[in-house]
């Protein structure tokens, strides 16, 4: 459809991670006319999505929560049947180390996962280190929970392929298009890019932390707060054998890159961040806190050494909860992926579509449910409510 001699898409998604491309590929599967993905880099998850540890666990606290982690088990699992690509997942498992003082809420986590027949098991330092001897400075008193349905999943490499099926049936796209600013009509939506405008009957920005940005430019707001988190890739000369871990005490987690390779995070820092002006890469105290704490675990991470470090922003809400749905009419978000958005992204992704199409109603995650002032920025991916 053409109107006043440019192109009036049906829908235009802004952002190209996790969530953006799994509500393009929802989008079109579901026939909703023409659909348009803008991205701002040359390649989709090129962001926060690339650089997330691509954790996908049961172990979270909200019931909402657990049953989008399910459903994206399914659409991730299907994203690597369809592209062929058998790295896009790793079934690792995953082992969270708690002390004492935490025991109780863990007990609960796990008594509630067993309780919808999702395996859980509660290991003694003598299982922890029998199962995994290279756990081996595990502090006495330090007790595992076992979730050996766990994964890692590769998120560039889902995009990737949610793209490629996307495009396969009828998605248009324009990489390294850089939104300027949107502009909501009565009967349209007008997006200014470099050099041309779009229009559209209805928009969803989907671009993680920039998402504010984008909605300010239509006189709009939401309660969206960017801060910031850090990983490191450690290389390992001896190799390892070693699931995904979760340290509570400290926050740290250890995903496995490969036989000779880890990547590490704890370094998140809850104050607000400029998502086109912050540290892409990670800080001393960073560096030097990830070394200590992974050598705390392992004599053998006394061989590891540095690879790389960088830093990415994730999206605070006041109650940690995604904002999902319409700003004004025309005009939808799905952003605040709270530190733990791959997980559940592809079905985060796809109710988003769903919303748009006016197919679904979540009035719990409405964008404008609460105020956009200043909050405490508080990280959603704990097992505490």
């Amino acid at each position: 459809m053409f109107l006043g001699g440019l192109q009036l898409y049906d829908l235009v998604i802004i952002g190209g991670g996790v969530w953006g491309t799994a509500a393009a590929l929802a989008a079109v599967e579901a026939r909703h006319g023409s659909v348009l993905l803008l991205e701002a880099n040359p390649y989709v998850a090129g962001e926060s999505s690339a650089k997330a540890g691509g954790i996908v666990t049961d172990l979270v606290w909200n019931a909402e929560d657990l049953s989008w982690v399910t459903r994206s088990r399914e659409l991730f699992a299907a994203a690597q049947r369809w592209s062929e690509d058998n790295s896009m997942i790793r079934h690792y498992g995953m082992l969270t180390l708690f002390s004492q003082s935490q025991a109780e809420l863990v007990q609960r986590r796990a008594d509630g996962l067993l309780d919808k027949g999702i395996p859980a098991e509660l290991w003694d330092l003598n299982q922890i280190v029998r199962t995994y001897p290279e756990l081996d400075r595990v502090a006495d008193g330090v007790r595992g929970l076992w979730t050996p349905n766990d994964w890692y999943v590769n998120p560039t490499a889902y995009a990737t392929a949610t793209l490629s099926a996307a495009v396969a049936k009828g998605l248009s796209v324009k990489l390294s298009y850089r939104v300027k600013s949107i502009q909501v009509e009565d009967s349209k939506v007008l997006i200014e890019g470099p050099g041309e405008t779009l229009v559209a009957a209805k928009v969803l920005v989907a671009a993680g932390t920039w998402t504010r940005k984008l909605v300010q430019t239509a006189g709009l707001d939401i309660p969206l707060r960017p801060y910031r988190v850090q990983l490191a890739s450690l290389n390992f000369p001896v190799g390892h054998h070693l699931p995904i871990l979760w340290e509570l005490v400290s926050d740290m987690y250890i995903v496995p890159d490969g036989e000779h390779n880890l990547l590490a995070g704890d370094g998140t820092q809850l104050w607000e961040h400029n998502p086109d002006d912050y540290q892409t890469t990670g800080d001393d105290a960073f560096k030097l806190s990830i070394a200590q704490g992974v050598i705390g675990l392992s004599s053998r991470a006394e061989q590891a050494g540095l690879r790389s470090s960088w830093a990415g922003l994730c999206g605070g809400t006041p109650d940690r909860r995604p904002l999902l749905g319409a700003v004004t009419d025309r005009l939808y978000v799905a952003c605040g992926d709270e530190g733990f958005g791959v997980m559940r992204g592809p079905a985060i992704g796809e109710l988003a579509a769903r919303l748009v199409a006016e197919d679904a109603a979540v009035p719990h995650l409405n964008p404008n449910r609460h105020p956009s002032t200043d909050f405490t920025i508080r990280p959603g991916f704990t097992l505490e409510e």
